[in-house]
């Protein structure tokens, strides 16, 4: 059995004989230029930019999409994007999050937060937290529902967003979260040192690129102090968690902490969806039009109306 012979066809467009970039701090310059995404598409939703302020005078960028016909409240997704914590932008996930606004009546807003190696942890949990904040504090004047907001995110924004609900979680305030929605997550440093299935990560995205990814993002911060927040995997109880979907391919070089993880949330009473996609590396949704991403949309818009049904 070869790597290859595993993949589903539809990826592989995507996958074969397209080389998989190095992750370094010489590329990195390349990466974000290349993944920054274009101008987010505007059919059937309204997309704005709100600039708020950090402390230190610079400004977070946030983008607003949400659906035209949306009602007077509407349900919030706080987004956080894919690219290692080193690249990425709002519009790198443009057709995502114009498809949960169209698809599970959400406004999303996704966070234009610091990337490191730059900005190691905890810059980027800190702007999803002020996003957040801004969601609450602003819903008045957004037409926001503050009692039903939905933390989101892919790769590295999905480790984000479950940074944040643990903060949340353990300030004693939900912050009206009612669910949270993880795609193919890395979850815990400690895991790129253990040996994985041996098809995991054989194809594009590897354990090399998440171990890169990990020291880019941890840069400056002690084994011995990496928090929770920082790395969920690492938490020792998740009770009080919201409703959890999480989604992972059976390719990537994070489904074994993954597993883990919702084995935990399920032993530890947390609602938990756990959907794994055969023949799926890391990234795989990039394909739009094969139906394992079809599939992973429509799961994960099942699992966000749920959420802001309850």
């Amino acid at each position: 059995m070869t790597p290859q012979s595993l993949l589903d066809p539809q990826l592989a467009p995507l996958f074969i004989d397209v080389p998989t970039p190095a992750f370094s701090d010489e590329t990195i310059p390349i990466l974000r230029q290349a993944m920054a995404g274009s101008p987010i598409a505007k059919a059937g939703v309204d997309v704005k930019a709100h600039y708020l302020d950090r402390a230190d005078g610079t400004t977070l960028r946030i983008v607003v999409v949400r659906p035209l016909d949306a009602t007077e409240l509407t349900p919030v997704v706080v987004h956080a994007h894919p690219g290692g914590w080193i690249f990425g932008t709002p519009e790198t996930s443009g057709s995502t999050l114009v498809d949960m606004a169209r698809n599970s009546s959400c406004a999303v807003v996704s966070v234009d937060y610091r990337l490191a190696p730059e900005y190691p942890f905890p810059a980027a949990h800190q702007d999803v937290m002020a996003a957040l904040r801004w969601v609450r504090s602003a819903a008045q004047d957004q037409g926001f529902d503050a009692d039903r907001i939905v933390l989101a995110g892919e790769s590295a924004g999905a480790n984000i967003a479950a940074g944040v609900a643990l903060r949340c979680r353990d300030d004693g305030d939900d912050h009206g979260i009612v669910g949270l929605s993880m795609v193919y997550s890395p979850l815990d440093d400690r895991a790129i040192s253990r040996p994985a299935h041996p098809y995991a990560g054989s194809i594009g995205l590897s354990a090399s690129h998440i171990r890169f990814a990990w020291t880019s993002y941890l840069r400056g911060v002690e084994t011995d102090h990496v928090t929770l927040y920082a790395a969920p995997g690492r938490a020792e109880n998740l009770t009080g968690l919201p409703p959890i979907f999480l989604a992972v391919g059976a390719l990537d070089p994070v489904v074994d902490e993954n597993l883990g993880f919702a084995q935990r949330l399920i032993r530890d009473g947390v609602p938990t969806t756990l959907h794994i996609f055969a023949g799926a590396p890391h990234g795989f949704d990039r394909m739009e039009t094969a139906k394992v991403t079809i599939q992973l949309r429509e799961l994960r818009n099942e699992h966000l109306n749920r959420c802001i049904a309850l």
